[in-house]
């Protein structure tokens, strides 16, 4: 009897002196942890916290199923392909300009798969200026609303940088009077607004708006009737048919 009382009191002992860790192997006691680590943490590895870190957000404008507006798209690419510079994060946006929209169901292209940029977009003085190739011209399918989603896809996408808030278009290294042939090519092109999807699903989350006005915008009549060959305009773009 003694030695059974011996054998209880060293199991008692030991139970103690582990801090009850025998209780909790066995699933009679909770991990103290488990009551004081909040609902909503998440514990991710070292590997893909990583990732995340390494990774930069572009904001894209791409087209409706209609080609009527502009719907956006967040995107994350690598941060080491932007390399922290205000012009490589500019040709990040329009090389994924370029590649189209993630989910063809949502969006439409808005620049030809074939267009490519001749060299890097460069910034001067907030103004952006961007050098096509020639397929971004020749490859494109044409008509007023596809002609004025492209150019204002590339326009909101590029200004949703603070470094930028005007857009200038070259083809071949050569400015152009008109684009496929309904607008005037050779503006500086601010942000609009107006043509951004109000489908908050889409586009809500921070858009920056440097500017609500397209071209020919909240001018004094005198000079909308002097503007462009006929004087008209269509969302503020100058119609040159």
């Amino acid at each position: 009897m003694k030695k059974i009382i011996a054998i209880i009191l060293v199991v008692v002992s030991i139970i103690t002196l582990s801090g009850c860790s025998i209780l909790q192997k066995l699933g009679l006691q909770k991990e103290p942890e488990d009551e004081l680590r909040p609902v909503s943490s998440i514990i991710i590895g070292e590997a893909e916290a990583s990732r995340l870190t390494d990774k930069t957000p572009l904001r894209l404008y791409f087209a409706n199923e209609d080609n009527t507006k502009l719907k956006l798209e967040i995107r994350y690419v690598d941060s080491t392909d932007i390399k922290d510079s205000a012009s490589n994060m500019a040709t990040a946006i329009i090389n994924e300009l370029i590649k189209g929209p993630s989910d063809e169901r949502m969006f439409k292209r808005t620049v030809p798969a074939e267009a490519k940029l001749r060299s890097p977009v460069s910034i001067k003085n907030k103004v952006a200026t961007v050098d096509f190739s020639k397929e971004f011209k020749s490859k494109h399918p044409g008509g007023k609303d596809a002609e004025k989603v492209t150019i204002y896809s590339i326009v909101n996408s590029l200004t949703e940088l603070e470094e930028i808030e005007k857009v200038k278009f070259l083809i071949e290294g050569k400015e152009q009077k008109e684009y496929i042939g309904h607008f005037k090519f050779d503006a500086l092109f601010p942000r609009s607004t107006q043509l951004i999807s109000k489908d908050k699903a889409e586009t809500t989350s921070g858009t920056t708006e440097n500017s609500d006005k397209m071209p020919g915008e909240n001018i004094s009549d005198d000079s909308r009737e002097t503007s462009g060959q006929n004087g008209d305009t269509i969302d503020g773009l100058e119609i040159l048919e």
